[in-house]
């Protein structure tokens, strides 16, 4: 089983305004590590929105309702798909992404990466003949999330989630 996930990273000072943007509340309870479908948390300077399925759309309409820097990473493991996004006031500052379905080192790249991103690439392709059963490319874009933000989907954090509830029945981002 793997991880099919999508989430959303705000910095910024008031998680309550980033859920309220959002159409989210708390509902007061918490858990770790997140599982249910909604769930937020705060990582130094970042508030961290987690849908527990991958739905790259989810987010989309998302920076444009958010003011300042917004994150997006998405996570689909069974088809080895990931991608990190960037905004600043609703504008893509960079994007990268690796789908394994078009071509084992895929990796494509718009916009300027954070200057680690050199270093990040160099790492994984250098690691690519390890073992060729294991996507290390797939690594890129989750590692910048974590450059970035300070998260990662798959370790362990000391973070407690609090579950959210959808308070705009209809809601949607795009």
């Amino acid at each position: 089983m793997g991880f099919s996930i999508s989430w959303l990273a705000v910095r910024n000072d008031s998680d309550m305004s980033v859920l309220a943007s959002l159409g989210l509340e708390k509902t007061g309870e918490t858990e770790e590590p997140p599982g249910k479908h909604w769930c937020s948390t705060r990582i130094g300077e970042w508030t961290v929105v987690w849908s527990n399925s991958y739905e790259p759309a989810r987010f989309r309409g998302a920076p444009s309702k958010l003011r300042g820097e917004v994150l997006i990473c998405d996570v689909e493991e069974h088809v080895m798909y990931a991608s990190t996004s960037a905004f600043n006031d609703g504008i893509l500052n960079w994007r990268i992404v690796h789908d394994a379905q078009r071509a084992p080192d895929h990796l494509a790249i718009k916009g300027t990466p954070p200057e680690s991103f050199v270093r990040v690439r160099a790492e994984q392709f250098a690691r690519v003949s390890e073992d060729p059963e294991v996507d290390r490319i797939f690594d890129i874009p989750i590692r910048m999330a974590k450059e970035v933000v300070g998260f990662r989907h798959d370790e362990e954090h000391n973070s407690v989630f609090d579950i959210l509830r959808v308070t705009k029945p209809r809601w949607k981002f795009w």
